[in-house]
């Protein structure tokens, strides 16, 4: 719906949501967590990066005296609150459940939400909608291995089981290698396609938010424009587009969702940006507002992160035996300096005979600035990752859910300081 007004500098969202996640193990009922969320706010931009945010649930602002947008505005909302939200039926709990019986631990995440977002001079009517499944098996030393596929709620779910039972295979059979007592020494580190999207989400994407690029204290940006990654390499934000991970028509502010080239070619790009940081900044306004819910405020926050190679780009096989950091988890980052420390909680070894070990947990020292640097290509095919169970954090919002998709690097030994974890 359109019509004239476009000045107007009052913003609406409501939303009709539902987290879930349920949980399947080997001789229980499965457990479930749920949260639903219907309700609405109108935000007020001042033009100078200010803003004032009222929230109702419910109809609280689209009826009655308290209606505080334009009637065909809080109809599409109202309407929106009709629409079913997906839950697991007997045909999925029975799929998911014969894959628990088999011994392995289940768990069907989804975020599923319809969103009614704009001014009233212009609405988006859209739907967001990710459903993952994890699989993990425990290993005998108390730790465990974890596979996640993309739920196909939109099919029969017995193909699904087709593709979860896949999974199953690779957990099992990851669970059942030897494990190394010590670490190798001057190691290639092989981050594989889909296996580092949270590694670029934190190392480039927090650090390209506006508010952070704003607030000075982001490595990054120092010198916009600067060369700082290996030409080869471009890092991308946005929920534009198809296929698997986090994807909607526009922000949470009416923002029509785009792609922001946080890096381009190596160099330093644009910054994710809200409405707000968009004005405060001259910046283009790239469709990344985003809320926790209808309660919050819109601020800068990543979508769907996506670490490309060129097309073209010769890969590097590493020197000799080489490891595989499975299973990445933020530690510690410090956007200002660009010092990090990740956790792979499965290493793999791969050894020059051929063979693959795992290793005892490991964490991941470096510096941002040194590690984009010395990055090398090593394979361009990209996958994606993303469990609708987790989620990013930042200013209060938390989880809120969001994906990723990369290539393969390589991290030459040296780059990084590779040691035991030894708090687990």
């Amino acid at each position: 719906m359109n019509r004239a007004g476009h000045g107007s500098r009052k913003q609406f969202f409501a939303e009709h949501a539902h987290r879930l996640r349920r949980d399947y193990r080997q001789g229980s009922d499965p457990v479930t967590e749920s949260t639903y969320r219907q309700g609405a706010c109108v935000e007020s931009h001042d033009g100078r990066g200010h803003v004032s945010h009222r929230f109702g649930d419910a109809d609280t602002l689209l009826s009655g005296r308290g209606r505080a947008v334009a009637a065909d505005v809080a109809h599409a909302a109202l309407e929106a609150y009709t629409r079913p939200l997906f839950a697991p039926d007997e045909r999925v709990d029975k799929v998911l459940g014969d894959v628990a019986g088999s011994g392995v631990e289940v768990t069907l995440g989804c975020y599923h939400q319809h969103a009614v977002v704009g001014t009233d001079a212009t609405v988006t009517v859209d739907e967001r909608l990710v459903c993952t499944v994890e699989v993990s098996v425990a290993t005998k030393e108390g730790g465990s291995c974890r596979e996640v596929i993309p739920w196909p709620v939109t099919q029969d779910p017995v193909e699904g089981g087709d593709m979860l039972a896949q999974a199953v295979d690779t957990v099992l059979a990851r669970s059942a290698l030897p494990r190394s007592a010590s670490l190798p020494e001057d190691s290639d580190l092989v981050l594989l396609p889909g296996r580092a999207g949270s590694f670029f989400h934190e190392l480039v994407g927090h650090p390209m938010e506006a508010d952070v690029v704003a607030s000075a204290t982001s490595y990054l940006t120092a010198h916009p424009g600067r060369h700082v990654a290996p030409e080869w390499l471009t890092v991308v934000d946005g929920a534009a587009g198809e296929g698997h991970g986090y994807r909607a028509m526009a922000d949470d502010e009416g923002t029509p969702s785009s792609e922001a080239l946080l890096l381009h070619e190596g160099a330093v790009g644009e910054p994710m940006t809200d409405t707000a940081m968009a004005t405060l900044l001259g910046a283009r306004a790239t469709g990344h507002g985003r809320r926790l819910d209808y309660r919050h405020p819109a601020v800068p926050r990543m979508t769907h992160t996506r670490a490309l190679v060129a097309d073209g780009a010769v890969t590097r096989a590493p020197d000799g035996a080489w490891i595989a950091p499975l299973d990445l988890q933020l530690l510690t980052m410090n956007t200002a300096t660009g010092e990090f420390v990740f956790r792979s909680y499965t290493p793999l070894h791969h050894r020059e005979d051929g063979t693959v070990v795992r290793l005892p947990p490991v964490d991941l020292h470096g510096q941002g600035l040194r590690v984009l640097a010395g990055l090398e290509p090593y394979d361009s095919t990209v996958r994606g990752y993303g469990r609708a169970t987790k989620g990013c954090g930042k200013l209060g919002q938390f989880p809120l859910v969001v994906t990723f998709a990369n290539a393969g690097v390589l991290l030459p030994a040296g780059l990084i300081d590779v040691r035991e974890a030894r708090d687990g």
